[in-house]
Order: structure tokens, then C-alpha cells, then sequence
């Protein structure tokens, strides 16, 4: 092959020369010899060009691969001598700036490459994918190059998203400054004090508007270190405290509220008020219940729920004693190992913990699984014919998941496989259906009301009428959720002053805080300013810590999340 055009391919054809090319006996690898074609050099020190050549020696670099090879470059360079009468360095060697650092072992385009795989992948993943493209490099090395990587420039900001995010949940937290105009991170902080981010924000100034959970360390740190900006409180977070407050209000008349869904779920009527419409002509009496078995719970998850009840039970008694010794909030916390907002909750819980319920997840299934269940009582055992029945009245899933249910039910029914016969059929008892938890309420609560589904809206009306606490809990949610939605900044003072007056301690409790963050929180339901994009790094963030198996220090974790 022409070696004029082996030198186009050189890392700088315009300072090197190629002489010789070759591949390795085993043929993993090719060797270039290259010889530098510089007229002169300059000495690193007084920066003056020398001509007079003092010796040539070889140095062994690695430059990126050709079609699947490894690339290995023995390049010649010279010394020079330095004739500058008050320079200290006498003799110093030939640079190649264009081409690889000095006493570096690999070309700057292959360095470059390398970073951006320890960049995207870290080092133990950027390893694997190095010597597959054979580019050869160690976790160690690849760390280095990430640290090395410079950071983008990017202009002062004007729109700032501040959150924490957590080193290890509930023992240590860091903070994530994001650009809210370009979307973009431009800093990781190491704690989530008010002093840090007050600091920050003296070093970066030119901030006008700072958008944050309602922290109070970042109100803090904010007011300190940029006054002149406007806070804004994030709508997300002003939902999940009323979804907090409306679950403290619940926990109080948990008793009432269990004893509803539960003759609800066991009325005749209850399978009957979801769904879709059924048909009116003359079919057997619906049974109360899905003809399901309940699903037996296996000993050793028994056992565990058991004991963690236990541990529930114990706790509560544990701080409920301490509080009622005088020890304050943060005393508890630190005896225990726990967070104030765990003790807090604890103190909240009028009759103690109650035993947790998992819900099993939705299914597209779940509206039509009454006429189902009607059809079958009728003696409709035929998938198909089902499913195409219940694709008439809106049903988008498959024939598949009709299958597999009706499968449940044949075995539930005592029937063989394929059998179609009646006769066969075998009484089974009915189970209970699951009753939702008051976490799950609270967010039924909270969601539009053009989104709920028909057994949702019931359940929540019947709860609205059945006790008074909880009916004016449910209207004063409902109504802060519309208002934080609509941006109805002219009836924040209206709801404010029913909340206090609403004889509820939770809702009169988060009203005081609202005003004391009131500016934010005016702010939050007259601007567009949100910190998701904050919530969206933290998400990433997350990822990259965990991907980097216990080596995510911040400097790593910082050159990781910003250089990319």
C-alpha cells in the first residue's frame, strides 16, 4: 500500500512521517514506526526555538485501533540543545503538542477516547467496552482520564433549580444545582446545609429566581446568599405535603374508614357500582365476590410480616414512653437512629401501628372483570367469545390477558382443562377483595377528578359523607389541588383561613407553614418556574452512583454528571 496514503491516517500527518508498517505474529496488533519531521524545537522552560540536535531516542505509545487492531506506535523524537544563556534547562526533548502529552503512553485522540467511555460508563463497565474496541485501558486509568476531563463553560445562571439527593437514604445527603434554562446540572454540593448552598449562590451571583422543595435549610441558604432572587416553591412537593397531612387526618379516624371500605367491598353492590355498563337482559344473580381463591401466603413471608409488625408495635410503645418522659423529637431520633419525621409520624398514631396491606398492582382487566364474571355464572366458558364481547365495550388489551384470567378462574371453579360442561363445575369460597391503604386513598384524593375511576369517585363520596373530620379533609384537599393545578393564586387566602378554622390540627399545622413560606408559595401559583428538571438529574444521578459499585466519590460522581 502507498505509504503517502498510510500518513493521511497518522494522528498529525503534518509533523510525523511514516517508515514502517507491520503486523504482529499473532496478528492482534499492528506496529508503525514513526518518525517526527519538526525543523525545530522548543524548549518547555523560555519557550525559544532551538535547531541544534543533541541525540534521538524512541518512544512506545498507543494510538486508537485500525479495523478491529490494536495500534502500537514506536516514534522517534530528538533532544535539543538549548542555547538561551540564562536558561536553566540545557537539554530538553522534542514536544508534539498535536499529537500526545509529554511522557504520556497515548495519543491525545485515544485518551479523548477513553474519556468519553469512562464518561458514559465508569470504570469497571468503560473497561469491558475498551477491550472489546480494543483500546486497551484499566479501571484506574479510566478514573484518572474522567477526573482529567475538563468542565463546559457555561454562562452565569438565571433560573436555578436547588434539591437533595442522597448519598445513603436517611444518613447522608448532597445537593444538585441544576440550570433551569438550558436544562443542564452545573453543580453537585456535598451536603444540604443552608451555609453551603448561601455560599454558592455568593460565588455564582446573577440568580433571579430559585425554585426548591420547601426545605427549610434552602429557604435559608437562599435568602442568605442571593436576597434578590425570587424562591419558588415546587408544585409537586406542595401536593406530596397535603397528601402527608390528608394521611395524618385519616390515621385519626382509621377505624371508621376501615370499617366503610370493608362493607363496601363485601356488599352485593359493590362489584356491580365499577365497570362498564352491563347488559339488562336476564342473566344469574352476580356473585358478591370474584370466584378466586385468595392466594396463600407463603410461611417465611408469614413469618417476616409478623415480625416486622412487631417491630412496629414495639417502636411506637418505645417513643410514645420517651414523649411522655419529656424527651423532645430530636432526642428520640438520635436514641433510636431514626429521622424526626419517623417520630413525628409515630406521635401522630392515635391507636398505634396498624398491620400493612400490600395491593396487589392494577390490571387493564380489572373494569370488565364483572361482567366476566357474570358471563361465566351464565355459562359462557369460551375465551374468545368473551373477549371479543368485552373488546365491544372497550376493552384495548389482548385476547392473552382474557385468557389467563379465565384460566384462573377455571382452576378456582374446579373445572379440567377444556371442559365446557356445567356439571363439572365445583362451588369455590368467595375472597375478599383487597382493600386499598390510606396512602392509596390520599392520592385518589389528590388525583384530577376526570381520572378516577367510577369505583374510586364512589368510594371517596361515601367516605366525604361518612365521617365529618374526614369529609372536610377531603374538600379542603380536593380544593388545594385544584388550586395548585390552576394556578388560582386569588384563593390562597380563602382556603388559608378555612384551613385554620377547619378544627383539623394537621391542616391548621400546614397552614401556619404555608404562610411562613408564603412568598414561595405564591410565587409557585403565579409562575411557569418548576424544579422537574431537577427531579429528572436527581433520577440520573442516581443511576451513575449506583453504576459506579461504591467508587462514587463526588468529584467522580461531579465529573461524571457535569462533563458528559
Amino acid at each position: 500500500m502507498d505509504m503517502d496514503c498510510l500518513t493521511c491516517l497518522l494522528p498529525d500527518p503534518a509533523t510525523l512521517r511514516l517508515d514502517h508498517l507491520a503486523v504482529t505474529a499473532d496478528g492482534s496488533s499492528l506496529a508503525f514506526t514513526i518518525s517526527s519531521i519538526q525543523t525545530c524545537g522548543q524548549c518547555p522552560l523560555c519557550s525559544q526555538e532551538a535547531v541544534r540536535v543533541h541525540s534521538q531516542y524512541q518512544r512506545t505509545v498507543a494510538d486508537l485501533p485500525w479495523a478491529g487492531l490494536q495500534v502500537q506506535i514506536t516514534l522517534t523524537v530528538r533532544r535539543f540543545f538549548c542555547d538561551q544563556p540564562d536558561c536553566p534547562r540545557r537539554i530538553f526533548t522534542e514536544r508534539l503538542p498535536t499529537v500526545l502529552a509529554p511522557w504520556a503512553r497515548r495519543t491525545y485522540r485515544l485518551a479523548r477516547a477513553q474519556q468519553q467511555i469512562g464518561l458514559a460508563l465508569g470504570g469497571a463497565a468503560g473497561t469491558r467496552l475498551a477491550v472489546a474496541l480494543a483500546m486497551l485501558a484499566g479501571v484506574d486509568l479510566l478514573l484518572q482520564l474522567v477526573r482529567q476531563a475538563p468542565l463546559p463553560d457555561r454562562p452565569p445562571p438565571r433560573l436555578l433549580g436547588v434539591d437533595d439527593w442522597a448519598w445513603r437514604k436517611g444518613q447522608r445527603y448532597g445537593t444538585i444545582v441544576v440550570d433551569l434554562e438550558t436544562h443542564r446540572p452545573i453543580d453537585l454540593l456535598p451536603d444540604r446545609l443552608a451555609t453551603t448552598l448561601a455560599q454558592w449562590l455568593r460565588d455564582h451571583p446573577g440568580v433571579e429566581i430559585i425554585t426548591r422543595d420547601r426545605s427549610g435549610a434552602y429557604a435559608e441558604g437562599a435568602q442568605a446568599g442571593a436576597p434578590q432572587a425570587l424562591q419558588v416553591a415546587d408544585r409537586f412537593h406542595l401536593l406530596k405535603n397535603m397528601s402527608e397531612v390528608l394521611l395524618q387526618t385519616f390515621q385519626q379516624c382509621r377505624g371508621e374508614i376501615e370499617d366503610l371500605l370493608t362493607a363496601r367491598h363485601t356488599s352485593p353492590c359493590a362489584l356491580a357500582s365499577s365497570g362498564p355498563a352491563q347488559p339488562t337482559d336476564d342473566r344469574p344473580t352476580v356473585q358478591p365476590e370474584l370466584p378466586l381463591p385468595p392466594q396463600p401466603t407463603p410461611p417465611q413471608v408469614r413469618q417476616h410480616q409478623q415480625q416486622s409488625q412487631r417491630r412496629r408495635i414495639e417502636r411506637y410503645q418505645t417513643i410514645q414512653h420517651l414523649d411522655q418522659q419529656g424527651w423532645t423529637m430530636v432526642a428520640i431520633a438520635d436514641q433510636l437512629g431514626i429521622t424526626r419525621k419517623t417520630v413525628r409520624r409515630y406521635l401522630d398514631m392515635p391507636h398505634g401501628p396498624a398491620p400493612q396491606r400490600h395491593c396487589h398492582r392494577r390490571s387493564i382487566l380489572d373494569p370488565y372483570k364483572p361482567y366476566l364474571f357474570e358471563r361465566w355464572n351464565a355459562g359462557c366458558y369460551t375465551a374468545m367469545q368473551l373477549f371479543r364481547e368485552v373488546q365491544e365495550q372497550g376493552f384495548r388489551g389482548t385476547d392473552g390477558t382474557v385468557r389467563r384470567y379465565l384460566t384462573q378462574v377455571r382452576k378456582a371453579s374446579g373445572l379440567p382443562p377444556f371442559s365446557r360442561n356445567a356439571a363439572d363445575r365445583q362451588p369455590v369460597e368467595a375472597r375478599t377483595a383487597d382493600l386499598p391503604s390510606l396512602t392509596t386513598l390520599c392520592w385518589r384524593v389528590l388525583r384530577k377528578p376526570e381520572t378516577r375511576e367510577p369505583d374510586e369517585e364512589h368510594s371517596i363520596e361515601q367516605l366525604r359523607h361518612a365521617h365529618a373530620d374526614v369529609g372536610t379533609a377531603i374538600t379542603l384537599a380536593e380544593e388545594f389541588a385544584g388550586m395548585i393545578r390552576q394556578r388560582q393564586v386569588e384563593q390562597f387566602d380563602s382556603w388559608l383561613e378555612r384551613a385554620s378554622r377547619s378544627g383539623l390540627p394537621a391542616f391548621h399545622s400546614f397552614a401556619t407553614g404555608l404562610r411562613q413560606d408564603e412568598a414561595a408559595v405564591r410565587a409557585a401559583l403565579s409562575l411557569p418556574s418548576s424544579n422537574g428538571p431537577t427531579e429528572g438529574h436527581i433520577n440520573r444521578l442516581k443511576c451513575l452512583k449506583r453504576q459506579m459499585y461504591g467508587r462514587a466519590k463526588l468529584d467522580l460522581l461531579r465529573q461524571r454528571l457535569l462533563a458528559a
